[in-house]
């Protein structure tokens, strides 16, 4: 197998990044925001007060629009400071923010101190209309404020909480060399992506006592994440699969009953430069299911041939 990614960045170079502009070691009080990093997509930040920023985020490679997901890297905070941050393009009219959902924040001391991942923090949230469009087009706001726990912390704020490809690359891998769960789960390639990142598909089931009996199985066919940004949607791939991976006796009676044929991350191009709802060739794949493009869009072409099949 090979490990994580092909292409981590836009223009699939292998030299390493540049330093931020700002020397972290400076004695000043400017955040340093960073996400060149997979599933990343911030694009520009503002400071428009001592300890306000505006954000703006990266659209779908290839599109003039789709921002909702967000996932960016902050240093150089102080603690016991109230900041400010206000994403400033977004395109949706409402949002569960509204409605009582928080950001995500990742705290890298918390999480060696105390042993805490992502968690949902922040106050003073809005979402709102704001003036940056036109009358042809509008954009939102999404603001919220925070008080950093740690100085000289490394942390991370997120839409949703992050699955990345590498994620699946080291599940897929931990699948592979499990004496017990190889002998009823099977890794593939179903196909390429644009980028030339492999699609999996696993094929779960219970030897058959005879080829008859194979035969008569009933496929169940499962996919997820064709939209980048709904990382939810892996969660919950990976918790059917641990289930059904597992020494249940229902899952033993569902690998003796069907033939599970699963592709568990359809777009992983566009998981990995941090869409949040199309691939590499700027389509939305959900919406591409009846094309017969193959080389435009590979794992849905597959994916469909897999069914009739």
């Amino acid at each position: 197998m090979e490990p994580c990614f092909t292409f981590s960045r836009v223009s699939g170079s292998s030299k390493p990044l540049k330093q931020a502009a700002v020397n972290v070691s400076d004695q000043n009080n400017t955040l340093i925001f960073e996400s060149r990093f997979e599933s990343g997509n911030l694009e520009k930040v503002f400071k428009v007060g001592e300890y306000e920023y505006n954000l703006m985020l990266r659209t779908d490679l290839y599109t003039a629009k789709h921002t909702q997901w967000y996932y960016f890297q902050v240093q150089n905070m102080r603690p016991a400071i109230q900041y400010r941050f206000t994403i400033i393009n977004l395109m949706k009219p409402t949002s569960l923010y509204n409605m009582g959902m928080k950001p995500l924040l990742y705290s890298t001391k918390d999480a060696e101190l105390h042993k805490v991942g992502w968690r949902r923090v922040g106050s003073q949230i809005k979402y709102y209309r704001n003036n940056y469009g036109n009358s042809k087009h509008h954009y939102y706001s999404l603001t919220w404020t925070f008080e950093f726990p740690h100085a000289g912390d490394i942390c991370y704020f997120a839409h949703c909480y992050p699955y990345t490809y590498s994620d699946l690359q080291d599940y897929v891998t931990g699948v592979v060399n499990d004496p017990a769960k190889s002998k009823f789960c099977k890794v593939r390639v179903l196909c390429r992506s644009l980028a030339g990142n492999m699609v999996y598909v696993l094929t779960v089931t219970n030897p058959s006592e005879s080829s008859k009996a194979a035969l008569e199985k009933k496929a169940v066919i499962l996919t997820a994440r064709v939209h980048p940004g709904e990382t939810n949607s892996s969660w919950m791939m990976k918790g059917f699969l641990d289930y059904l991976l597992g020494n249940s006796m229902d899952a033993k009676l569902l690998r003796d009953t069907f033939l599970f044929k699963i592709v568990p991350m359809l777009n992983p191009d566009g998981v990995i430069v941090g869409n949040y709802r199309c691939s590499l060739s700027g389509q939305d794949l959900n919406r591409k299911y009846r094309s017969y493009l193959k080389e435009s869009y590979p794992s849905v072409w597959y994916t469909r041939k897999l069914i009739k099949r």
